[in-house]
Protein backbone atom coordinates (compact mmCIF):
# COMPACT_ATOMS: atom_id res chain seq x y z
CA UNK A 1 0.00 0.00 0.00
CA UNK A 2 1.49 3.36 -0.66
CA UNK A 3 2.06 5.67 1.86
CA UNK A 4 3.35 9.14 3.09
CA UNK A 5 6.22 10.35 5.05
CA UNK A 6 4.85 13.54 5.41
CA UNK A 7 0.62 14.52 5.76
CA UNK A 8 0.65 15.30 2.06
CA UNK A 9 2.55 14.14 -0.63
CA UNK A 10 3.88 17.34 -1.21
CA UNK A 11 5.29 17.63 2.35
CA UNK A 12 3.81 19.14 5.30
CA UNK A 13 1.00 21.49 5.54
CA UNK A 14 -0.33 24.12 8.01
CA UNK A 15 -2.19 22.49 11.24
CA UNK A 16 -5.69 24.54 9.55
CA UNK A 17 -5.22 22.82 6.28
CA UNK A 18 -6.72 19.36 5.51
CA UNK A 19 -5.40 16.89 3.37
CA UNK A 20 -7.62 14.71 0.65
CA UNK A 21 -7.22 12.23 -1.37
CA UNK A 22 -7.46 13.09 -5.38
CA UNK A 23 -10.15 10.92 -6.04
CA UNK A 24 -12.02 13.14 -3.14
CA UNK A 25 -11.55 16.18 -4.90
CA UNK A 26 -12.64 15.32 -8.38
CA UNK A 27 -16.31 14.90 -9.68
CA UNK A 28 -15.74 13.26 -12.49
CA UNK A 29 -13.08 11.54 -14.14
CA UNK A 30 -12.91 9.42 -17.71
CA UNK A 31 -10.26 7.71 -19.82
CA UNK A 32 -10.77 8.70 -23.79
CA UNK A 33 -11.33 7.08 -27.15
CA UNK A 34 -9.00 6.70 -30.03
CA UNK A 35 -11.91 6.45 -32.66
CA UNK A 36 -11.58 5.20 -35.91
CA UNK A 37 -9.35 6.11 -39.27
CA UNK A 38 -12.96 7.25 -41.13
CA UNK A 39 -16.52 7.15 -40.37
CA UNK A 40 -19.25 9.12 -39.88
CA UNK A 41 -18.17 12.19 -37.89
CA UNK A 42 -14.44 14.14 -37.59
CA UNK A 43 -13.65 14.62 -34.15
CA UNK A 44 -10.55 16.54 -32.74
CA UNK A 45 -8.80 14.20 -30.42
CA UNK A 46 -6.32 15.76 -27.54
CA UNK A 47 -3.09 13.24 -27.57
CA UNK A 48 0.20 13.08 -25.59
CA UNK A 49 1.91 14.94 -28.36
CA UNK A 50 -0.15 18.11 -27.46
CA UNK A 51 0.97 17.83 -23.63
CA UNK A 52 3.99 20.68 -22.96
CA UNK A 53 5.84 20.51 -19.90
CA UNK A 54 4.76 24.16 -18.47
CA UNK A 55 0.68 22.84 -18.44
CA UNK A 56 -0.32 24.88 -21.75
CA UNK A 57 -1.80 22.66 -24.43
CA UNK A 58 -0.30 22.89 -27.99
CA UNK A 59 -3.18 22.88 -30.47
CA UNK A 60 -0.88 22.76 -33.25
CA UNK A 61 -1.14 19.20 -34.27
CA UNK A 62 -4.89 18.12 -33.15
CA UNK A 63 -5.41 14.76 -34.11
CA UNK A 64 -8.73 14.46 -36.61
CA UNK A 65 -10.44 11.20 -35.77
CA UNK A 66 -13.81 9.57 -36.41
CA UNK A 67 -16.78 8.21 -34.19
CA UNK A 68 -20.28 7.07 -34.90
CA UNK A 69 -22.21 10.67 -34.74
CA UNK A 70 -24.50 9.76 -31.61
CA UNK A 71 -21.27 9.32 -29.46
CA UNK A 72 -18.99 12.16 -31.17
CA UNK A 73 -22.46 14.28 -30.30
CA UNK A 74 -21.78 13.65 -27.09
CA UNK A 75 -18.08 15.21 -26.52
CA UNK A 76 -16.68 18.17 -25.06
CA UNK A 77 -14.07 19.49 -22.99
CA UNK A 78 -15.06 21.94 -20.50
CA UNK A 79 -13.55 25.19 -19.05
CA UNK A 80 -11.68 23.85 -15.84
CA UNK A 81 -11.16 20.47 -16.99
CA UNK A 82 -7.84 18.57 -16.24
CA UNK A 83 -6.24 16.52 -18.86
CA UNK A 84 -3.70 13.82 -17.43
CA UNK A 85 -0.96 11.77 -19.56
CA UNK A 86 -1.53 8.20 -18.53
CA UNK A 87 1.06 6.49 -20.51
CA UNK A 88 3.70 8.57 -22.14
CA UNK A 89 7.04 10.24 -20.83
CA UNK A 90 10.50 9.16 -21.72
CA UNK A 91 13.92 7.88 -20.26
CA UNK A 92 14.33 11.22 -18.62
CA UNK A 93 10.48 12.36 -18.05
CA UNK A 94 8.21 10.77 -16.14
CA UNK A 95 4.54 10.65 -16.77
CA UNK A 96 1.64 12.37 -15.63
CA UNK A 97 1.72 15.84 -17.13
CA UNK A 98 -0.80 18.23 -16.78
CA UNK A 99 -3.12 20.06 -19.36
CA UNK A 100 -4.76 23.09 -18.27
CA UNK A 101 -8.58 23.59 -20.60
CA UNK A 102 -8.64 26.93 -20.43
CA UNK A 103 -11.91 27.42 -22.77
CA UNK A 104 -14.82 24.91 -23.15
CA UNK A 105 -13.97 23.01 -26.52
CA UNK A 106 -17.11 21.87 -27.70
CA UNK A 107 -17.16 18.61 -29.84
CA UNK A 108 -13.25 18.00 -28.79
CA UNK A 109 -12.30 14.67 -26.72
CA UNK A 110 -9.16 12.87 -25.98
CA UNK A 111 -7.11 9.60 -26.55
CA UNK A 112 -6.91 6.33 -24.34
CA UNK A 113 -3.86 7.30 -23.20
CA UNK A 114 -5.14 10.54 -21.46
CA UNK A 115 -7.83 10.66 -18.53
CA UNK A 116 -9.94 14.08 -18.22
CA UNK A 117 -10.17 14.66 -14.39
CA UNK A 118 -13.54 17.11 -13.67
CA UNK A 119 -12.51 18.87 -10.15
CA UNK A 120 -15.21 19.23 -7.68
CA UNK A 121 -15.98 23.01 -7.47
CA UNK A 122 -17.21 22.90 -3.99
CA UNK A 123 -14.14 20.88 -2.65
CA UNK A 124 -11.44 22.09 -4.79
CA UNK A 125 -10.65 24.77 -7.43
CA UNK A 126 -9.11 23.39 -10.43
CA UNK A 127 -6.66 25.43 -11.04
CA UNK A 128 -5.09 24.92 -7.24
CA UNK A 129 -5.18 21.23 -7.93
CA UNK A 130 -4.04 21.39 -11.36
CA UNK A 131 -0.54 23.01 -10.15
CA UNK A 132 -1.04 20.68 -7.22
CA UNK A 133 -0.30 17.45 -9.82
CA UNK A 134 1.59 19.50 -12.42
CA UNK A 135 4.41 19.68 -9.39
CA UNK A 136 4.20 16.24 -8.31
CA UNK A 137 5.07 15.26 -12.16
CA UNK A 138 7.52 18.44 -12.46
CA UNK A 139 9.50 17.50 -9.43
CA UNK A 140 9.73 13.71 -10.36
CA UNK A 141 7.32 12.41 -7.14
CA UNK A 142 5.14 10.76 -9.43
CA UNK A 143 7.38 8.41 -10.13
CA UNK A 144 6.24 6.91 -7.05
CA UNK A 145 2.97 5.61 -8.98
CA UNK A 146 4.05 5.00 -11.87
CA UNK A 147 5.02 1.82 -13.72
CA UNK A 148 7.60 1.35 -17.19
CA UNK A 149 7.03 -1.01 -19.66
CA UNK A 150 9.98 -1.89 -22.96
CA UNK A 151 8.57 1.27 -24.54
CA UNK A 152 6.49 4.17 -22.26
CA UNK A 153 5.84 4.95 -18.60
CA UNK A 154 2.38 4.36 -17.35
CA UNK A 155 0.64 5.59 -14.31
CA UNK A 156 -0.90 3.26 -11.94
CA UNK A 157 -4.01 4.90 -11.57
CA UNK A 158 -5.85 3.24 -8.24
CA UNK A 159 -2.53 4.50 -6.28
CA UNK A 160 -2.52 8.32 -7.82
CA UNK A 161 -6.11 8.51 -7.50
CA UNK A 162 -4.96 7.73 -3.37
CA UNK A 163 -2.44 10.10 -3.31
CA UNK A 164 -3.09 12.76 -0.39
CA UNK A 165 -2.85 16.02 -1.25
CA UNK A 166 -3.28 19.58 0.22
CA UNK A 167 -6.49 21.45 0.62
CA UNK A 168 -6.74 24.78 2.43
CA UNK A 169 -10.42 26.76 2.09
CA UNK A 170 -11.47 27.40 -1.37
CA UNK A 171 -10.88 30.83 -0.99
CA UNK A 172 -7.28 30.28 -0.28
CA UNK A 173 -6.93 27.48 -2.80
CA UNK A 174 -8.52 30.40 -5.36
CA UNK A 175 -6.08 33.19 -4.05
CA UNK A 176 -3.10 30.64 -4.48
CA UNK A 177 -3.95 29.65 -7.89
CA UNK A 178 -4.42 33.40 -8.37
CA UNK A 179 -0.57 34.07 -7.61
CA UNK A 180 0.51 31.14 -9.55
CA UNK A 181 -1.49 32.06 -12.70
CA UNK A 182 0.15 35.29 -12.70
CA UNK A 183 3.91 34.00 -12.33
CA UNK A 184 2.82 31.76 -15.38
CA UNK A 185 1.39 34.73 -17.47
CA UNK A 186 4.87 36.55 -16.78
CA UNK A 187 6.52 33.28 -18.26
CA UNK A 188 4.32 32.80 -21.18
CA UNK A 189 5.22 36.71 -22.05
CA UNK A 190 8.33 36.18 -21.86
CA UNK A 191 8.51 33.11 -23.85
CA UNK A 192 6.69 34.85 -26.63
CA UNK A 193 8.78 38.27 -26.77
CA UNK A 194 11.76 35.51 -26.49
CA UNK A 195 10.13 33.60 -29.56
CA UNK A 196 9.65 36.68 -31.56
CA UNK A 197 13.48 37.69 -31.04
CA UNK A 198 14.53 34.63 -32.55
CA UNK A 199 12.09 34.82 -35.49
CA UNK A 200 13.44 38.13 -36.03
CA UNK A 201 16.78 36.70 -36.18
CA UNK A 202 15.93 34.26 -38.56
CA UNK A 203 14.25 36.86 -40.72
CA UNK A 204 17.57 38.90 -40.82
CA UNK A 205 19.43 35.62 -41.32
CA UNK A 206 17.43 35.00 -44.85
CA UNK A 207 18.40 38.27 -46.01
CA UNK A 208 21.36 39.99 -44.77
CA UNK A 209 24.18 37.35 -45.95
CA UNK A 210 22.01 37.59 -49.58
CA UNK A 211 20.61 41.32 -49.87
CA UNK A 212 23.19 43.16 -46.79
CA UNK A 213 21.70 45.68 -45.13
CA UNK A 214 18.14 46.56 -45.55
CA UNK A 215 17.44 48.86 -48.60
CA UNK A 216 21.17 49.60 -48.88
CA UNK A 217 21.79 48.01 -52.57
CA UNK A 218 19.46 48.75 -55.29
CA UNK A 219 21.68 47.24 -58.28
CA UNK A 220 22.45 43.37 -58.00
CA UNK A 221 24.70 41.22 -60.10
CA UNK A 222 24.53 37.49 -60.90
CA UNK A 223 27.09 34.89 -59.66
CA UNK A 224 27.37 31.37 -59.33
CA UNK A 225 25.70 31.41 -55.93
CA UNK A 226 22.84 33.54 -57.13
CA UNK A 227 22.42 37.57 -57.07
CA UNK A 228 24.05 39.34 -54.65
CA UNK A 229 24.28 43.05 -54.34
CA UNK A 230 26.97 44.92 -56.63
CA UNK A 231 30.46 45.52 -55.14
CA UNK A 232 30.33 42.16 -53.44
CA UNK A 233 32.52 39.25 -54.08
CA UNK A 234 32.12 35.68 -54.36
CA UNK A 235 34.62 33.72 -52.12
CA UNK A 236 35.16 30.10 -50.72
CA UNK A 237 36.06 29.47 -47.23
CA UNK A 238 39.37 28.34 -48.14
CA UNK A 239 40.54 32.12 -49.16
CA UNK A 240 39.81 33.38 -45.63
CA UNK A 241 41.21 31.06 -43.47
CA UNK A 242 44.55 31.73 -41.25
CA UNK A 243 45.49 27.86 -41.44
CA UNK A 244 44.56 24.74 -43.08
CA UNK A 245 41.26 23.26 -41.54
CA UNK A 246 41.92 20.04 -39.09
CA UNK A 247 39.95 17.26 -37.62
CA UNK A 248 40.42 16.30 -33.90
CA UNK A 249 41.65 13.07 -32.05
CA UNK A 250 39.41 10.13 -30.84
CA UNK A 251 40.44 8.61 -27.67
CA UNK A 252 37.93 6.62 -25.30
CA UNK A 253 36.19 9.57 -23.73
CA UNK A 254 34.40 9.63 -20.71
CA UNK A 255 31.81 11.75 -18.94
CA UNK A 256 33.53 12.81 -15.68
CA UNK A 257 37.12 13.62 -15.07
CA UNK A 258 40.12 12.76 -14.82
CA UNK A 259 41.37 13.68 -17.62
CA UNK A 260 41.76 16.47 -20.15
CA UNK A 261 38.45 18.22 -21.51
CA UNK A 262 37.33 17.41 -25.29
CA UNK A 263 34.97 19.00 -27.26
CA UNK A 264 32.45 17.01 -29.15
CA UNK A 265 29.30 16.46 -31.30
CA UNK A 266 27.00 17.82 -28.17
CA UNK A 267 28.85 20.69 -27.78
CA UNK A 268 27.37 21.99 -30.64
CA UNK A 269 24.21 23.89 -30.95
CA UNK A 270 22.51 27.08 -32.38
CA UNK A 271 25.86 28.51 -34.02
CA UNK A 272 27.82 28.12 -30.50
CA UNK A 273 30.29 25.78 -29.09
CA UNK A 274 29.58 25.16 -25.51
CA UNK A 275 32.39 23.59 -23.04
CA UNK A 276 29.76 22.77 -20.95
CA UNK A 277 28.80 19.68 -22.46
CA UNK A 278 33.05 18.22 -22.73
CA UNK A 279 33.56 14.79 -22.07
CA UNK A 280 37.43 13.60 -20.70
CA UNK A 281 40.00 11.72 -22.28
CA UNK A 282 43.51 10.61 -21.51
CA UNK A 283 46.03 11.96 -24.28
CA UNK A 284 49.53 13.04 -24.17
CA UNK A 285 51.02 16.36 -24.18
CA UNK A 286 51.97 16.43 -27.88
CA UNK A 287 48.27 15.88 -28.61
CA UNK A 288 47.15 18.35 -26.35
CA UNK A 289 49.22 21.00 -27.59
CA UNK A 290 48.34 20.20 -31.66
CA UNK A 291 44.52 20.11 -30.59
CA UNK A 292 44.36 22.76 -27.88
CA UNK A 293 41.39 25.32 -28.44
CA UNK A 294 41.17 28.73 -28.07
CA UNK A 295 38.42 31.53 -28.15
CA UNK A 296 37.63 31.96 -31.84
CA UNK A 297 38.00 28.78 -32.94
CA UNK A 298 35.27 27.74 -35.25
CA UNK A 299 34.05 23.78 -35.11
CA UNK A 300 32.19 22.24 -37.98
CA UNK A 301 30.37 19.15 -37.23
CA UNK A 302 31.44 16.29 -39.86
CA UNK A 303 29.20 13.42 -39.69
CA UNK A 304 25.88 12.80 -38.26
CA UNK A 305 23.86 10.35 -38.74
CA UNK A 306 20.90 13.36 -39.34
CA UNK A 307 21.78 14.96 -42.59
CA UNK A 308 20.08 18.47 -41.23
CA UNK A 309 23.07 18.65 -38.42
CA UNK A 310 25.91 17.11 -40.37
CA UNK A 311 27.81 20.66 -41.66
CA UNK A 312 26.56 23.17 -38.78
CA UNK A 313 28.88 24.61 -36.91
CA UNK A 314 29.52 26.48 -33.68
CA UNK A 315 31.84 29.21 -32.67
CA UNK A 316 33.94 29.15 -29.30
CA UNK A 317 33.25 32.61 -27.60
CA UNK A 318 36.28 31.81 -24.71
CA UNK A 319 38.77 29.92 -24.22
CA UNK A 320 38.14 27.13 -21.81
CA UNK A 321 39.62 27.88 -17.63
CA UNK A 322 41.82 24.74 -18.41
CA UNK A 323 43.32 23.26 -21.79
CA UNK A 324 40.62 21.30 -23.80
CA UNK A 325 41.24 19.48 -27.21
CA UNK A 326 38.21 18.33 -29.54
CA UNK A 327 36.89 15.40 -31.03
CA UNK A 328 37.37 13.84 -34.91
CA UNK A 329 33.74 14.52 -35.05
CA UNK A 330 34.56 18.14 -35.59
CA UNK A 331 36.32 20.32 -37.84
CA UNK A 332 38.25 23.06 -36.22
CA UNK A 333 38.54 26.44 -38.49
CA UNK A 334 39.78 29.25 -37.86
CA UNK A 335 39.95 33.03 -40.13
CA UNK A 336 42.18 35.31 -41.37
CA UNK A 337 41.37 38.51 -39.74
CA UNK A 338 42.92 40.42 -42.55
CA UNK A 339 40.24 38.57 -44.87
CA UNK A 340 36.90 38.69 -42.55
CA UNK A 341 35.29 40.83 -39.50
CA UNK A 342 35.47 38.59 -36.53
CA UNK A 343 32.20 36.58 -36.40
CA UNK A 344 30.91 37.71 -39.68
CA UNK A 345 31.92 33.71 -41.04
CA UNK A 346 30.63 32.05 -38.12
CA UNK A 347 26.72 34.30 -37.98
CA UNK A 348 27.24 33.39 -42.45
CA UNK A 349 27.31 29.73 -41.28
CA UNK A 350 23.77 30.11 -39.37
CA UNK A 351 21.80 30.92 -42.66
CA UNK A 352 19.86 28.83 -44.20
CA UNK A 353 20.45 29.50 -47.63
CA UNK A 354 24.81 28.98 -46.53
CA UNK A 355 24.09 25.94 -45.12
CA UNK A 356 21.96 24.13 -47.53
CA UNK A 357 24.37 25.09 -50.10
CA UNK A 358 27.05 23.09 -47.81
CA UNK A 359 24.69 20.19 -46.93
CA UNK A 360 24.11 19.30 -50.46
CA UNK A 361 28.11 18.05 -50.70
CA UNK A 362 27.04 15.45 -47.67
CA UNK A 363 27.82 11.82 -48.47
CA UNK A 364 25.76 8.86 -47.05
CA UNK A 365 27.48 5.53 -46.07
CA UNK A 366 27.30 3.34 -42.85
CA UNK A 367 24.19 4.86 -41.78
CA UNK A 368 26.01 8.71 -41.28
CA UNK A 369 26.29 11.32 -43.20
CA UNK A 370 29.82 12.66 -43.76
CA UNK A 371 31.37 15.72 -44.93
CA UNK A 372 35.06 16.51 -45.70
CA UNK A 373 37.25 19.26 -45.23
CA UNK A 374 37.72 19.67 -49.00
CA UNK A 375 33.97 20.43 -49.45
CA UNK A 376 34.17 22.99 -46.63
CA UNK A 377 36.78 24.86 -48.06
CA UNK A 378 35.16 24.49 -51.58
CA UNK A 379 32.30 26.08 -50.23
CA UNK A 380 31.29 29.38 -51.89
CA UNK A 381 29.88 32.96 -49.55
CA UNK A 382 28.94 36.03 -51.01
CA UNK A 383 31.57 38.51 -49.38
CA UNK A 384 30.54 42.29 -48.86
CA UNK A 385 33.40 45.28 -48.45
CA UNK A 386 34.93 45.17 -44.50
CA UNK A 387 32.87 48.03 -43.75
CA UNK A 388 29.49 46.33 -44.45
CA UNK A 389 30.74 43.36 -43.10
CA UNK A 390 30.90 45.16 -39.44
CA UNK A 391 27.62 46.32 -39.98
CA UNK A 392 26.04 42.93 -40.47
CA UNK A 393 27.74 41.33 -37.26
CA UNK A 394 26.79 44.64 -35.18
CA UNK A 395 23.22 44.18 -35.99
CA UNK A 396 23.59 40.36 -34.96
CA UNK A 397 25.45 40.90 -31.97
CA UNK A 398 22.45 42.57 -30.72
CA UNK A 399 20.24 40.26 -31.43
CA UNK A 400 22.30 38.10 -29.85
CA UNK A 401 22.38 40.18 -26.73
CA UNK A 402 18.83 40.35 -27.06
CA UNK A 403 18.42 36.72 -27.14
CA UNK A 404 20.77 35.89 -24.25
CA UNK A 405 18.97 38.53 -22.17
CA UNK A 406 15.52 37.42 -22.49
CA UNK A 407 16.87 33.79 -21.65
CA UNK A 408 18.30 34.97 -18.72
CA UNK A 409 14.90 36.61 -17.89
CA UNK A 410 12.84 33.17 -18.25
CA UNK A 411 14.89 31.04 -16.51
CA UNK A 412 14.67 33.16 -13.51
CA UNK A 413 11.03 33.18 -14.06
CA UNK A 414 11.19 29.67 -14.07
CA UNK A 415 12.96 29.69 -10.95
CA UNK A 416 10.26 32.09 -9.09
CA UNK A 417 7.62 29.46 -10.01
CA UNK A 418 9.12 26.90 -8.95
CA UNK A 419 9.71 28.28 -5.46
CA UNK A 420 6.12 29.55 -5.41
CA UNK A 421 4.95 25.96 -6.51
CA UNK A 422 6.90 24.22 -3.63
CA UNK A 423 5.83 26.70 -1.06
CA UNK A 424 2.46 28.09 -1.63
CA UNK A 425 0.94 24.19 -2.13
CA UNK A 426 2.49 23.33 1.49
CA UNK A 427 2.05 27.01 3.03
CA UNK A 428 5.04 27.71 3.68
CA UNK A 429 3.86 30.72 2.36
CA UNK A 430 0.60 32.24 3.05
CA UNK A 431 -1.31 34.71 0.85
CA UNK A 432 -3.23 37.28 2.96
CA UNK A 433 -7.20 36.93 2.59
CA UNK A 434 -7.32 40.45 1.48
CA UNK A 435 -5.21 39.75 -1.92
CA UNK A 436 -7.45 40.39 -5.00
CA UNK A 437 -8.26 37.62 -7.51
CA UNK A 438 -9.46 36.87 -10.65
Amino acid sequence: MLTHRFRTILGDIPADWCAAPLRALIAEHFAGDWGNDEGEQAVAVMRSTNFTNNGQLDFSDVATRYFPKEKAEQFELHQGDLLLERSGGGPDQPVGRIGFVENDIPGATVSNFVQVLRPDPEKVDPYFLGWALFELQRTGIVERVQQQSTQMRNLNWRDYQRLMLPRPQVDEQRRIAATLKLADDAIQKARIELDATRELKRSLMSSLFIAGMPSRHGEFQDTKIGPVPRGWTVRTIRSVLAEKPDSGTSPLSRPDPPGTPILNVSCIKDGVCSPADVTYVDVSKDEIDRYRTQVGDFFVLRGNGNRDYVGTGGLLRQTPDVDTIYSDKLIRLRFDAAQVVDRFVPYLWQSRAFLTRLQSKAESGSGLWMMSKRDICRELFACPPPGEQKEIVAVLDSIEGQLSAQEKKLQALGEVQHSLLQNLLTGKIRVPGETIYA
